[in-house]
């Protein structure tokens, strides 16, 4: 008789596994995750913005370095540059799907053109576009260099056709 339980365990172990109960169990993990985080930002927002806001847009701007470090080796950028800020910010919108375009290139500004907002799924309704990109894509280029300015001419999130980021490095 123990034999014959133990191959029903297996078979049964073997059935859960073959139809991805573990992976099932972890998503919906990180989705009651990403749910909690969602509603806990939303009641932030909602009672103490201004001082929830500046923790939002800090955190933006770290993640945005943090993953502008890990691209740096793979892209062997060089600091001098201001298209070189701009490289990390092109590789993550290309590693999204997202077409980008450097469109101008001098000794102290470079231009990035990109053509669909990468931020369009990430908190909405809860903390505008800009907020999240304008932060992220200003930690990005600062991995690169600390000292470049970052400007946001163009915004998609305001019915302009395209977002365009000038970097400028002051000599």
């Amino acid at each position: 008789m123990e034999g014959r339980s133990t191959d029903r365990r297996e078979r049964f172990a073997r059935n859960w596994k073959l139809l991805g109960i573990p992976s099932k169990s972890n998503f919906q993990e990180n989705l009651l995750n990403s749910r909690i985080l969602t509603e806990a930002i939303t009641r932030l927002m909602d009672q103490f913005r201004s001082q929830t806001l500046p923790v939002i847009e800090d955190i933006c701007y770290q993640l945005g370095k943090e993953d502008s470090n890990n691209l740096k080796s793979t892209l062997h950028i060089k600091k001098d540059t201001p298209r070189s800020c701009l490289e990390p910010i092109e590789m993550m919108c290309l590693l999204n799907g997202i077409d980008t375009d450097i469109m101008s290139e001098k000794n102290t500004t470079a231009s990035l053109k990109i053509y669909e907002c990468p931020f369009k799924d990430v908190l909405v309704g809860i903390v505008p576009n800009i907020v999240v990109c304008r932060n992220y894509f200003k930690g990005m280029a600062h991995a690169v260099n600390p000292e470049v300015s970052v400007m946001q001419p163009n915004k998609k999130c305001h019915e302009d056709d395209q977002c365009e980021f000038i970097i400028k490095v002051t000599l």
